[in-house]
């Protein structure tokens, strides 16, 4: 191998040199060990592990994450790898982001079918959604800004008037992040005059027992987001009372940061001075049960 693999990628080198590479800094790998941890982990996790053994500096201080990738694109070439779905991805919302500055719309559809065909290889459990695992690397590397563009793309392109694109990415997004099923959707809706019946499979969302707590707050923040505050109010109640009921204190000071929002926009005093009394006792369940992390995390409000 030579210094120009990092410009030029893995893919005109020989299996052997990759494997012969890792071996002279530290990883012996062959094909049966790499299917071995292939069955518990995705190209970055196997890297992880080998970074213990790695001996490379400098221009190879990084090639375990490289060879990884390239070796299961080699030898696990009928198992898609995570990055493949991230590469599919960016490529999608970059022809979608090109799309709302009044760029081609030509580009659009061969990004969906490309994205639709790896969507049709990713992982899934028993409920036919994606592996937890394979999503959080494949998502891993998009930062901040590209994670808020990933939220706000479906409803900029609804406001826009590109409807098929809209719905084709929200249906997407509820696929990958299926705490997002039933909210995402009902957004697109409410930008397209349907506010009414949003709003109503919002509440649906929110008050249902079998969703996540994540799901169900996120129907909250779709709410917010809609500015139907006084549905907030509505569902919020309910919603923690049942947090405190099951004693998961994160999602009761979670749903309290929203009714509070809620209540400032509706002029609500009595409601609010009665919600400091429950954030004081919620706040002091969540610091018994976590006696070692008083304040770390923020509860953000919108």
């Amino acid at each position: 191998m030579d210094k120009a693999w990092q410009r030029k990628g893995l893919k005109d080198y020989s299996t052997e040199a990759i494997v012969g590479t890792l071996g002279h800094y530290g990883v012996q790998v062959q094909e049966a060990d790499f299917r071995q941890l292939a069955e518990k982990q995705y190209p970055t996790g196997i890297a992880q592990g080998w970074m213990a053994a790695w001996k490379g500096t400098g221009q190879f201080a990084p090639f375990p994450f490289a060879a990884a990738g390239e070796l299961w694109r080699r030898w696990l070439s009928d198992r898609l790898a995570p990055y493949e779905l991230s590469e599919s991805l960016a490529q999608l919302m970059g022809s979608l982001g090109a799309l709302l500055q009044g760029g081609p719309q030509a580009a659009v559809a061969p990004a969906f079918e490309r994205m639709n065909a790896v969507r049709q290889r990713v992982p899934v459990n028993d409920k036919g959604e994606p592996e937890p695992g394979f999503m959080q690397e494949a998502l891993r590397v998009f930062d901040e800004r590209a994670a808020r563009a990933f939220d706000d793309l479906a409803e900029m392109l609804a406001k826009a008037g590109h409807n098929e694109a809209a719905d084709s990415f929200a249906d997407l997004e509820e696929f990958l992040l299926p705490d997002r099923r039933g909210v995402s959707k009902p957004i697109i809706r409410a930008s397209r005059g349907e506010r009414d019946a949003a709003l109503e499979d919002l509440q649906k969302v929110a008050g249902d027992g079998a969703r996540t707590p994540l799901s169900r707050v996120l129907a909250v923040d779709a709410l917010l987001h809609l500015g139907a505050n006084d549905k907030v109010a509505t569902v919020g109640r309910p919603l923690l009372e049942e947090a405190e009921r099951i004693q998961d204190w994160h999602m009761a000071l979670d749903v309290i940061a929203r009714l509070e929002h809620a209540y400032k926009q509706l002029g609500e005093k009595t409601a609010l001075a009665a919600l400091a009394q429950d954030r004081a006792r919620v706040e002091k369940a969540h610091d018994e049960a976590h006696p070692n992390h008083k304040r770390q995390h923020q509860h953000h409000s919108h």
